[in-house]
């Protein structure tokens, strides 16, 4: 366990700023590096407003907002910096306080606005940027490296000799090089995260164009390396994950909200939770449905109440009774709470008309309670309700009793925002699962993750990302684009006639329904609403065996 004196002890060794301010903008501590680039005295500034003695600060702001900003530019007068301003949250999500670090590059910038010619000013240049901790490369119009500094080396581990002349991407793990980026687009390109290709380092780049009288020369790089820093966080963030005790539900502060798409449900599932409503999910597999219910039932008067699931694409026709209102009912079972009725589209007609008169009329058909359940249901289904009710293979009124707050679960292909911290999520779970620590993607791994349209939705996510860390080394820290397995789409050729499509179909249900029920033709008849008799016509009829 890491001592607060230690923890002070190393940031005042720090070369870089470290400022940190608590919930009230005051200042709680400061190191000895941060003093001398504010030019401030310490016991002066401690516990004062940081707005007030910090020109140009935004630590205010990121405590509001909660989210980080990476190597800023910020203005001290005479003086400019670099600056990270990184939130520090409690377990409850809750931003507690905001840490700064930065460092004084005014040279720095002010040489890099005065250079006129890179190659006669390149012995200067390289004089100066020697003299910084921050890892320095320069390259020419077709990206290749001119020049590096010797943090460079030590940064990265490779020599002068070994990477100029070559292309800019040798000291990258993988992904296009920001300075080859940076002659294409001739434009900035800020706060990139990359890993280094020799030792694996997390670094934070940003790339700027060099232009002498309006004409591209080349792009400078500073590379700042964050994985000491990074490597303190993560390990505290991992502790605190592993500590942290499993829950058996969700709530809404566990879904991830980025896309518009997805603000918009949860605050429509927010609005009707604290109303005692039956609702209907409509969603495809694995879109997290039942994450929602849970969710709607933590955040409503009945949350210290029972919450169960049934699936009824689990449970055979002849049981469904059994499990609603047979000897040990669901029903009963969830009174004062919540019942979850998963794939309610495969409930049996007659199950159908009994669930109605319970809901329509309180009528709780059993012959083993003698009192009337008190229960909240949240409905599920990846169905369209109203075919199935206009081909009569589920009750209109049925469909009216349950649909007065319909909340529509988007697919994954439709809210691609969520993505990476969907997958960050999904990461820390199998970070338990498997008693690993691996902190996250690089921004390869990520583009690959959003490049795919997800047809399995969540569930198919979480499948790959499993799939990717145990393709991973134990010394792996990161999952990157490689560890990832390749996601190919499939592209269906619409050809043939409506009767053709329709056949194929049909074919395609009849073989998927043959497969989930091993082979069991009668028990296929069944899903499908046919006569065995007509089953095996059909089955003839394509060539099915």
């Amino acid at each position: 366990m890491i001592e607060i004196e230690l923890i002070k002890y190393v940031l005042d060794q720090l070369q870089d700023g470290v400022m940190i301010v608590d919930e009230r903008e005051k200042i709680f501590y400061i190191n000895d590096s941060a003093c001398k680039i504010l030019g401030v005295d310490k016991e002066k500034i401690i516990r004062q407003n940081v707005v007030e003695n910090v020109p140009n600060t935004r630590l205010h702001i990121v405590l509001r907002t909660g989210e980080p900003e990476y190597d800023k530019l910020q203005s001290l007068g005479d003086k400019v910096i670099l600056t990270s301003r990184i939130p520090i949250k409690n377990d409850n999500n809750e931003t507690i306080a905001v840490a700064a670090v930065f460092r004084d590059i005014t040279t720095l910038q002010k040489l890099a606005e005065e250079i006129t010619n890179l190659r006669e000013m390149e012995a200067l240049l390289s004089s100066i940027i020697d003299s910084t901790s921050d890892a320095i490369s320069v390259a020419d119009q077709e990206g290749r490296v001119t020049m590096v500094n010797r943090a460079y080396t030590r940064i990265t581990g490779l020599t002068p000799r070994e990477v100029i002349g070559k292309p800019a991407t040798i000291d990258l793990a993988e992904g296009e090089s920001l300075h080859i980026q940076c002659a294409r687009e001739k434009k900035p390109i800020y706060n990139v995260k990359k890993r280094l290709a020799t030792n694996k380092k997390e670094v934070v780049a940003s790339v700027t164009p060099l232009f002498v009288k309006n004409e591209f020369k080349g792009s400078v790089a500073v590379i700042h390396d964050i994985s000491e820093i990074q490597r303190l966080i993560n390990e505290l963030e991992a502790t605190k994950r592993m500590l942290k005790k499993e829950s058996a539900t969700h709530t809404f502060d566990d879904l991830v909200v980025k896309s518009e798409i997805m603000k918009d449900v949860v605050a429509q599932a927010s609005k009707v939770a604290s109303v005692d409503v039956n609702l209907l999910l409509i969603g495809e597999f694995g879109v997290g449905k039942e994450v929602l219910a849970q969710a709607i039932h933590n955040a409503s008067a009945r949350k210290e109440g029972p919450y169960l699931k049934l699936n009824f694409s689990l449970i055979p026709r002849e049981r469904q009774e059994e499990y609603l209102f047979g000897e040990n009912s669901y029903l009963a079972q969830a009174n004062e709470g919540t019942l979850f009725l998963e794939n309610i589209d495969l409930m049996d007609i007659e199950m159908q008309r009994k669930l109605l008169a319970f809901l329509k009329d309180n009528v709780f058909d059993t012959n083993y309670y003698d009192f009337i359940p008190d229960v909240r249901f949240i409905f599920a289904t990846t169905e369209d309700l109203k075919i199935l009710s206009g081909l009569g293979k589920f009750s209109k009124e049925l469909l009216y009793k349950i649909s007065v707050v319909n909340i529509e679960v988007p697919p994954l292909r439709e809210r691609k925002e969520d993505i990476p911290e969907l997958a960050q999520q999904l990461l820390h779970n199998l970070n338990r699962k498997y008693g690993r620590i691996v902190y996250g993607f690089t921004e390869d791994a990520l583009k690959k993750l959003m490049n795919y349209s997800w047809p399995g939705n969540i569930r198919e996510l979480e499948n790959v990302i499993d799939r990717a860390m145990l393709a991973m080394d134990n010394s792996d820290s990161i999952v990157t684009s490689t560890h990832i397995p390749d996601l190919i789409e499939k592209v269906e050729e619409v050809t043939g006639t409506l009767k053709e499509m329709t056949e194929d179909f049909e074919k395609k249900i009849i073989l998927e329904i043959l497969e989930a029920s091993h082979g069991n033709k009668t028990e296929v008849a069944r899903k499908l609403g046919l006569t065995v008799r007509n089953l095996y016509y059909k089955l003839d009829r394509y060539g099915i065996k």
